[in-house]
């Protein structure tokens, strides 16, 4: 039986994955699955338990990670960092809760979200990143670990 932490995280990926658009194409028509994620592990915090996904955009993979700002603010987030399936780090994204100004422009984000994103590269892309929340101490807020499959455009036409 699963935990109530993978429950939570599989339904924030799910949620995530349809408000985020990777379940359908805005070129490929609405049978075309750009992209899959799927949560394989979570921490024990509650910074990420939205889930985190990789979505395409154009031609482009991106990993995105939806935060709450009362949330990054109360605990004290500095940065996600992104470790590859080798346990490499792959890239730091800096997180402030000064960041909402600028994202309330965005499409993606509501009042109090942060969503945060990492060029990862044309599809077809294929990984997983474990994902962890540290504070301006450098200490561990939660992590979360995703496995996501973007494929090439697929057209209705076969």
């Amino acid at each position: 039986m699963p935990s109530r932490r993978q429950v939570l995280a599989g339904l924030g990926c799910t949620a995530i994955a349809g408000l985020a658009g990777c379940s359908g194409s805005g070129s490929g028509g609405s049978e075309t699955r750009d992209c899959q994620s799927g949560a394989l592990a979570h921490g024990d915090g509650d910074l990420l338990d939205r889930g985190a996904m990789a979505r395409v955009e154009d031609d482009d993979v991106r990993f995105a990670v939806p935060l709450a700002v009362e949330e990054v603010r109360d605990q004290n987030v500095a940065a996600l960092e992104l470790y590859d399936a080798a346990g490499d780090l792959a890239h730091v994204i800096p997180v402030s809760p000064g960041d909402a100004d600028v994202m309330a422009n965005k499409s993606r984000t509501g009042e109090g979200q942060l969503y945060y994103e990492q060029y990862l590269g044309e599809r077809p892309l294929h990984g997983q990143y474990h994902v962890v929340a540290v504070d301006d101490a450098d200490e561990t807020v939660d992590s979360i670990t995703i496995e996501f499959n973007c494929f090439p455009e697929v057209s209705d036409d076969g």
